[in-house]
């Protein structure tokens, strides 16, 4: 898969929103990331699964980001990930990419992004675990699966 076609299909005919519109907390009426940086809106590419917040194409890889502000629940870490990837590839296959998917796979990643200064440090410690043991869970699936804060973020990706 090219992913330099991917990535000019997406930019030309995928929603993007504003960083603090993606990484908003409704229940909390609050934006993790305030950045007007644009992102994709991969949560519009199926509406009905759990699917990561956006993505992002950075040296060859497609980097999956989810924006958690709440709390975390193992499952939804699970889902988010293994739905992200066959939302993208469905999304992309039914848009003309017929290049399959093999795994293991280096091509993805994702961050699950977090708001330190709205966690515990019990908290913090649990989230961090659940990320190192699906790290390792996942190794085939992504060449990076992380934990990170909000700060980690913003430094990672330049915002």
């Amino acid at each position: 898969m090219r992913i330099s076609d991917v990535e000019m299909f997406f930019n030309n005919n995928v929603d993007k929103k504003q960083l603090s519109e993606i990484s908003f907390d409704k229940e909390n009426n609050i934006s993790l990331i305030n950045s007007n940086n644009l992102c994709f809106d991969f949560d519009k590419i199926n509406e009905e699964i759990k699917t990561s917040d956006t993505l992002y194409f950075k040296n060859g890889k497609i980097i999956f980001v989810e924006f958690k502000r709440g709390k975390i629940k193992d499952i939804d870490f699970r889902l988010k990930a293994t739905e992200s990837i066959i939302s993208f590839y469905n999304y992309v296959f039914l848009n003309g990419f017929k290049d399959s998917l093999c795994f293991p796979s280096d091509l993805f990643q994702i961050y699950i992004v977090y708001d330190r200064n709205n966690c515990t440090p019990i908290r913090e410690m649990a989230i961090s675990s659940s990320g190192r043991k699906l790290q390792v869970e996942y190794k085939h699936f992504f060449s990076k699966y992380e934990v990170i804060d909000s700060d980690r973020f913003q430094k990672i990706f330049k915002i």
